[in-house]
């Protein structure tokens, strides 16, 4: 395998300078492998040490946790390395190889051994890794989990699965365990989108911390968010669960005769009710998930009761000035083509059917915000095809630029998102 240094790679950074900050910049400092299927790092800035590894897969809203100064930042105060990992596995199937002859457990210890080489910081060597995945990928966080319980610090299934669901993400079964692997005492954090919410998905988290009463399963319903999206206030609340497991010390809560009452008195932590969209919460043990202390549990109200009671809003985009058509018909419902490398769009709130512009809506401005693919975002709301796409893979399950129209709520008004897919069919790459 090659092995690449890099200095802020300019070759590979994505960039815009916009109301004094930088959106759309990844900045990394050592990658190895071939291209579409490359490991890279970044650094924490300011920090002498790393103290973990956040070990993303690609497949789509982890590129706005390395595009985000806002997160970036924070990772750089907690000494936590970011690494972005092109065809990881799904599901962590040590029984697989790829084209090298290697597991992905071989693989994983081959990049970690390099990366902690090639950037000079062997403590990389046996630092705590922190995996996440989204969607796709959202299953292989806890399989890592299990066959690395002692290397892993925290967990996070982003729009999200359970531990051990029986509906995975990428669509196909679950591996399995075993009778000796287990995710004890490991605090994991489970996130699934209200927009996107299916009972079938949460309730196997609930079942697994009761059947094994030394897990520590917690749960955020991404309130007023969908599936294809990652705002800055959830990506506090997992800056904030990261920062709490660097300091966590596990306690045992195993009890004489698996009471699960004396599971949720006699835990490290505190419990609280899972969600519910008529905002009423429960007491009852198996309906509550585990959470670091009060603070956590005030973060995660807060959230909820920004979205309880209020009524919907709909956004959706111009492409180069036209309302782009919603087709309730397909998995990604608005879809749009560009002939050239530049192409703008304009967030607007709609009717609920899409197709019109409308004005009821909360009083506040709507935003574009690049999710993943090989794009620049210029300006406000234009945006250009860029040729060096640190994530470039022919392989990738979603093709083209993935970009989801925001808008926060109100006292009247709940946040809306919705994903947008463009795709660039003949660009011009500079020579």
């Amino acid at each position: 395998m090659k092995r690449y240094n890099l200095i802020l790679l300019s070759l590979f950074v994505s960039s815009v300078l916009m109301a004094g900050k930088h959106v759309g910049l990844a900045e990394f400092d050592y990658f190895t492998g071939e291209k579409g299927s490359r490991a890279y790092i970044r650094l924490p800035r300011g920090q002498k040490e790393v103290k973990a590894v956040l070990y993303a897969h690609q497949n789509m809203t982890e590129e706005v946790l390395f595009r985000s100064p806002r997160f970036t930042h924070q990772m750089d105060s907690l000494g936590i390395a970011m690494a972005f990992i092109q065809r990881g596995s799904q599901n962590w199937d040590t029984s697989v190889k790829d084209s090298l002859g290697r597991s992905c457990q071989e693989r994983f210890e081959q990049i970690i051994k390099e990366f902690a080489i090639g950037t000079k910081h062997p403590e990389i060597a046996k630092a705590k890794i922190i995996p996440f995945g989204h969607s796709a990928q959202a299953t292989f966080p806890w399989n890592f989990a299990a066959w690395n319980p002692d290397k892993t610090l925290c967990i996070i299934s982003y729009h999200g699965d359970s531990p051990r669901t029986n509906l995975c993400g990428y669509g196909r079964a679950n591996i399995e365990w075993g009778r000796t692997r287990n995710i004890d005492k490991i605090p994991g954090l489970m996130i699934e989108g209200e927009y996107e919410w299916w009972e079938a998905r949460v309730n196997p988290s609930l079942a697994f911390r009761m059947m094994y009463p030394d897990s520590r399963i917690s749960f955020l319903c991404d309130a007023g968010r969908g599936h294809f999206d990652l705002c800055e206030e959830t990506m506090d609340y997992i800056a904030k669960f990261i920062a709490k497991a660097l300091v966590y010390t596990p306690k045992s809560t195993q009890s004489p005769n698996n009471d699960p009452q004396f599971v949720a008195e006699a835990a490290d932590g505190v419990y609280y009710s899972r969600w519910y969209a008529d905002g009423h919460e429960s007491t009852i043990p198996q309906n509550q998930f585990w959470y670091f202390d009060d603070e956590m549990v005030s973060l995660t109200k807060a959230r909820y009761a920004k979205a309880h009671g209020k009524k919907m809003q709909y956004v959706s985009a111009k492409l180069n000035e036209e309302l782009m058509f919603y087709d309730i018909n397909k998995h990604v419902k608005i879809s749009g083509k560009c002939n050239n490398n530049e192409f703008s769009l304009e967030p607007v709130f709609v009717n609920k059917d899409r197709d019109t512009v409308c004005n009821e809506h909360a009083k506040v401005r709507p935003r574009i915000v690049l999710i993943s693919g090989p794009a620049i975002q210029i300006d406000e709301y234009t945006f250009r095809f860029d040729p060096d796409y640190f994530g470039a893979d022919p392989k990738q399950l979603w093709p083209g630029i993935t970009i989801c129209v925001e808008a926060d709520g109100d006292d009247e008004y709940k946040s809306a998102v919705q994903e947008i897919n463009i795709q660039v069919s003949k660009p011009i790459i500079p020579r």
